[in-house]
């Protein structure tokens, strides 16, 4: 008797888990895009590269995905990457949501290159029928200083006043984990070293449509004007575009070892 109750008890934990599966949101990514942040993280979300699928709680969430792929043929074979990301913004997705999008998916080299340029896309959920604005909608998050294999996506929308990143703690607050192996360890923010921390990083629910928020390039949800990168960076960055091949990749190197 004690080993049946174990048994029923095993199975009806099983069966509520598979419930618990089946219900949770998902995003699914298409083909050619990569994942670069969800909810402000740029890694440990919950995305299976076998379905695509990231998944994900009910409720608000933002996920940043990139054009990316090898297209061609066998003799002229080339990565095509679009010069920027698309952000996607989720209103308040329900429990057992499934959310897409769909695009004209290239199938040669010159197609894809057409494609990173437009990146005209159309929000879905998963059996096919389009998205509201008030559920959702999109936008490509395009930046000043143009192309750059060093862009930092998260402070790019930081600096709109748009990033939303509901697991966020300021560097100041953080404290000493474990890593998987038992070692103590601190990982420092993306702003370690610079004279201040950001304020207010985490972007309200929009209650606004696309449509209706037109100015996407000047002003935040909340109004006001949007803050700019800061002198230093851009600096940097028109130092680091400047320079030749060759002093790029040291570069790169460089902050790869440090």
């Amino acid at each position: 008797m004690q080993i049946k109750a174990i048994l029923k008890a095993g199975a009806a934990a099983a069966a509520l888990a598979c419930a618990f599966n089946a219900s949770a949101a998902q995003f699914i990514v298409p083909p050619h895009y990569s994942v670069e942040l969800v909810d402000g993280d740029t890694s440990n979300f919950n995305f299976d590269k076998d379905t695509r699928a990231i998944n994900l709680s009910a409720g608000r969430h933002q996920i940043v995905v990139l054009f990316e792929n090898t297209f061609g043929t066998s003799t002229e074979k080339r990565l095509v990457q679009a010069s920027n990301p698309i952000v996607i913004e989720i209103t308040n997705m329900p429990a057992d949501a499934s959310y897409t999008f769909d695009y004209a998916q290239p199938n040669s080299l010159k197609g894809a290159e057409q494609y990173a340029r437009t990146q005209k896309i159309t929000l879905t959920k998963a059996d096919g029928s389009a998205l509201s604005e008030a559920e959702a909608y999109y936008y490509i998050l395009a930046s000043e200083s143009g192309f750059s294999i060093l862009r930092d996506y998260r402070q790019d929308l930081m600096s709109l006043n748009r990033l939303y990143a509901p697991k966020f703690v300021a560097g100041s607050d953080r404290t000493i984990g474990m890593t998987s192996y038992g070692a103590p360890s601190i990982t420092a923010d993306a702003f370690a070293g610079t004279s201040s921390q950001p304020q207010n990083i985490t972007m309200s629910a929009p209650m606004t449509s696309y449509e209706q928020e037109s100015n996407l390039a000047t002003s935040s949800t909340s109004g006001g004007a949007v803050s700019s990168a800061s002198p230093a960076l851009r600096q940097l960055v028109s130092l680091y575009e400047s320079a030749d091949s060759e002093t790029k990749l040291q570069f790169v190197k460089y902050v790869m070892s440090h």
